[in-house]
C-alpha cells in the first residue's frame, strides 16, 4: 500500500509541475481566462477602470481554480488597482507577481510607482535597484526600470535642480515681488505643500517674512461659501464638498510666529487650538511694527493670564482690529487693556463672552476716551446677555456713534436664561427723550433669534427684548446688509419701519419665518424700478402673496443667492428669475432654493435650460472675463415637479455641475 501510494504520488508530481506554469497562450480549457484578461487591458487602454478592474478579478479567480499561477494576471490586476488609487490591494499583487516570475520587469515598475505615490520613495529605489538585478538586459522593460532609478536617484539628491527648471519654474520666470503678492494669498497648508517643491522654493518661503504676514488655516469652500451667503439655510451644506476642519499642530503655529520675523501683521490663533507655553512665548517673541489684528479662533482654549499677557504685548503697536469670539475667560479686566488702545481700535468681537459686562465697557471707554465718541466700526456681540444694555446706553452715550456693523444675534438659548434686571432698564429707557439713533452710520445689522416666538415662550425677558428694537429706533436709514432669522415675534410696525426705510439700499436681505411681513408692508412706498439686493433669503415668510413676490423679484437684476423655501411662490416668480438669466450677462443666480413651493415642471425645465444656455453662451465668448455658473438648485417636496423634469433639469445642468436637490 506504501510503495503503490509513493508511486502514485510520484506519478501525479509531473503533472502538477506542468499545470502550475501553464500560461494564458496555451489550449482551449484556458480561453476563457485569456478573453477576460484581454477585455481587462482592453478596458484599460480606454481608461475604464472599474471595468477593467471587474475582468481582471474574473481572470484571477478562474486562473486559480484551473491551477493557474501566471504573473501577467496579477500584473495587470496591480496596475488597474494602482490607476484606481487602491495603493494596499496593488502592492499585493505586484508583490504577488513578482513572487511568481523573480524577472517581471513590469511588476517591479508598479511595486515601486505604488511605494513612491505612497510617500516612500526610498524603498521604491531599492526595489528598483533589486528589479535592475533580476530582470534581463533584454527584457522590453528594462529601459523603463532604467529610467525610473534615475528619477528616483535625482528625486533623493538633495543637491539636484532640474535642468530645464528656468523655462517651467514660475519662480525664475515670474517677478520676484510678483512671486511673493501669490504666496501671500495661500492658506499656511498650501504653503506647507509649496515649501517640498524644490530647494529653490524652500528658500523663498522660510526666507521671505511678509508671506508669513497673515496666516489663514480655514480655507474657504462652497459649503462654507453657502453658509455666508444663506446663513438661513443649511440643508445643502453637507451634501457639497468640504474638507473637515482640523485645528494645526502646535509646531506648525509656533513655526508660522517665528518664520514672520517682524512682518506679522494678524495673529492669528486657530479654532479648537489648546496653546502651549512654546507657541505663547513664539508669539509675545514676534516684533510687532506691522500687527494689525489679534485674531483668537473660537474655543480656543486661553487661560485668562495668557489673554492678559497677549492683549499688553500688542498695546504698542498699532493694532484696529480684535477678536475674541466665545473665549470665556475674557473678562472686565481684558476689556480694560482694550480700551486703552482708544481711537486705534475699529473691529471689536466679543460674542459669548459672557464675564463682559456692558456697563463694566462702557465704564473703560469712558475713562480713556478725550471725545464722546470711539473710533469702533465693527461690534460683533452674538450669544451674549448684555445686547439690552448695549442698545439702552448707546441710545444716551455717544461712544458707539462711529459703528456701521453690528451684529447682536442669539442662537443659544441659554444665553436668554442669563438675560435679566430689564424691567428697571426699560423703566430708564422710557425716561430718556431720545432724539436721534443711537447708531445713526450703521450700514450691516444682524439680529438673528431677538424675535424668536420659541424663546419668548421659555424667558419672558425676549418679549422685552423685542419691543426694545422698535423703540430704540435700530432700523437706520440706508442699511446695506440686515439679517433677522426666525423673525416670527416681529411686529407689523416693526416691519414697516425696516422696509420703508431700508429697502431701496438694502443689498442683502435675510428675514425668516417673519409672519408679519405681507403684501402692505412690501407696498409701503412706491417700488423702486431697480433694487441693489444680491442676496435674499425670505424663507417660511407665508404671508407673502405670490404677486408681492413676482413684483418684488423682477425690481431686483442683481440676484445671485436667492431662498425662498416654504412660501407662495409659483411659476410666474420662476419665469422672472428664468428671464433674468435669459436677458443679463452681468450677474446671474448662484443658488436658488424653492423647496416646498408650487412651483411645475414645466417651469423647472426653463429654467435649467435658460442657465444651461448662457453658460455655454459665456464659455464659448473671448470677451467673458468670468464663467458663470449655477451651483445649487434646490427643488425638493415640489409636488409639481415629477421624476420626468428632475432627470432632465440634472441632464440639463450636469455641464455646469450642478448640485440639484430634490426627493425624486
Amino acid at each position: 500500500m506504501f510503495v503503490a501510494g509513493r508511486k502514485r504520488k510520484q506519478a501525479a508530481e509531473p503533472n502538477q509541475a506542468s499545470t502550475s506554469h501553464r500560461t494564458l497562450s496555451t489550449s482551449a480549457p484556458l480561453a476563457e481566462v485569456h478573453r477576460w484578461y484581454v477585455l481587462g487591458r482592453e478596458n484599460f487602454r480606454e481608461r475604464q477602470y472599474r471595468n477593467a478592474l471587474d475582468y481582471h478579478n474574473r481572470a484571477v479567480a478562474l486562473a486559480g481554480n484551473e491551477g493557474i499561477r501566471d504573473a501577467k494576471l496579477y500584473e495587470a490586476r496591480a496596475h488597474t488597482l494602482y490607476k484606481l488609487r487602491e495603493f494596499t490591494r496593488a502592492l499585493s499583487d505586484a508583490k504577488e507577481a513578482i513572487r511568481i516570475n523573480t524577472h517581471s520587469s513590469a511588476g517591479y515598475i508598479c511595486m515601486a510607482s505604488i511605494l513612491d505615490d505612497s510617500g516612500r520613495p526610498k524603498v521604491a529605489l531599492e526595489v528598483v535597484e533589486r528589479g535592475l538585478s533580476q530582470v534581463d538586459r533584454s527584457a522590453p522593460d528594462y529601459k523603463d526600470l532604467q529610467l525610473l532609478h534615475s528619477s528616483l536617484s535625482l528625486r533623493l539628491d538633495p543637491t539636484y535642480e532640474l535642468e530645464f527648471e528656468s523655462d517651467f519654474d514660475p519662480i525664475r520666470r515670474l517677478p520676484t515681488d510678483l512671486v511673493v503678492m501669490i504666496m501671500r494669498l495661500l492658506d499656511t497648508r498650501m504653503l506647507y505643500i509649496c515649501r517640498s517643491v524644490s530647494t529653490r522654493w524652500l528658500n523663498l518661503i522660510d526666507n521671505t517674512p511678509v508671506i508669513w504676514s497673515k496666516p489663514c488655516y480655514l480655507v474657504e469652500s462652497p459649503a462654507r461659501t453657502l453658509a455666508r451667503q444663506l446663513p438661513g439655510y443649511s440643508k445643502a451644506q453637507k451634501r457639497m464638498q468640504q474638507r473637515a476642519y482640523r485645528a494645526p499642530p502646535d509646531a506648525v503655529v509656533q513655526r508660522v510666529f517665528e518664520k514672520s520675523q517682524g512682518s506679522l501683521v494678524v495673529a492669528t490663533v486657530p479654532d479648537g487650538l489648546a496653546v502651549s507655553a512654546k507657541v505663547l512665548k513664539a508669539l509675545l517673541a514676534c516684533r510687532r511694527p506691522n500687527l494689525a489684528q489679534i485674531a483668537f479662533g473660537r474655543a480656543s482654549a486661553l487661560k485668562s493670564e495668557s489673554i492678559y499677557r497677549i492683549l499688553s504685548w500688542c498695546l504698542p503697536a498699532m493694532v484696529t482690529d480684535i477678536r475674541l469670539p466665545y473665549c470665556v475667560r475674557v473678562g472686565d479686566e481684558e476689556i480694560k487693556v482694550i480700551a486703552k488702545l482708544g481711537h486705534k481700535l475699529r473691529a471689536l468681537d466679543i460674542s459669548g463672552c459672557i464675564r463682559v459686562s456692558m456697563k463694566r465697557l462702557f465704564v473703560a471707554w469712558n475713562s480713556v476716551l478725550v471725545d464722546a465718541s470711539t473710533g469702533i466700526e465693527e461690534l460683533i456681540i452674538n450669544d451674549h446677555p448684555g445686547i439690552a444694555e448695549l442698545l439702552i446706553y448707546s441710545s444716551k452715550l455717544r461712544h458707539f456713534a462711529k459703528l456701521r456693523v453690528l451684529h447682536a444675534a442669539i442662537r443659544d438659548q441659554a444665553v436668554f436664561a442669563m438675560v435679566k434686571n430689564l424691567g428697571p432698564l426699560l423703566g430708564y429707557f422710557r425716561q430718556m427723550q431720545i432724539t436721534q439713533a443711537p447708531f445713526p452710520d450703521l450700514r450691516e445689522l444682524n439680529i438673528d433669534g431677538l424675535w424668536d416666538t420659541t424663546l419668548s415662550a421659555h424667558r419672558f425677558e425676549s418679549t422685552r427684548l423685542s419691543t426694545l428694537l422698535g423703540a430704540c429706533r435700530l432700523f437706520s436709514c440706508n442699511l446695506r446688509r440686515f439679517s433677522a432669522l426666525d423673525s416670527s415675534a416681529a411686529s407689523h410696525d416693526q416691519m414697516q419701519s425696516l422696509f420703508s426705510q431700508n429697502l431701496s439700499s438694502l443689498q442683502q436681505l435675510h428675514l425668516t419665518r417673519a409672519t408679519a411681513l405681507d403684501a402692505q408692508v412690501l407696498a409701503v412706498g412706491p417700488m423702486p424700478v431697480s433694487l441693489l439686493l444680491v442676496s435674499l433669503d425670505l424663507s417660511g415668510c407665508v404671508g407673502v402673496p405670490p404677486q408681492a413676490l413676482l413684483a418684488l423679484v423682477s425690481c431686483c437684476p442683481r440676484l445671485t443667492h436667492v431662498n425662498l423655501s416654504q412660501t407662495a411662490a409659483d411659476n410666474y416668480v420662476l419665469n422672472q428669475l428664468t428671464e433674468s438669466v435669459n436677458t443679463s450677462d452681468a450677474s446671474g443666480i448662484e443658488v436658488l432654493v424653492l423647496d416646498a413651493t408650487d412651483v411645475t415642471g414645466a417651469a423647472v425645465r426653463d429654467f435649467a435650460a435658460a442657465c444651461s444656455a448662457r453658460y455655454r453662451r459665456q464659455r464659448n465668448s473671448q470677451h467673458a472675463k468670468r464663467v458663470w455658473r449655477l451651483q445649487l438648485l434646490d427643488v425638493d417636496n415640489c409636488a409639481g415637479v415629477g421624476g420626468d423634469a428632475v432627470a432632465l433639469t440634472r441632464d440639463l445642468l450636469s455641464i455646469m455641475s450642478t448640485l440639484v436637490l430634490a426627493a425624486i
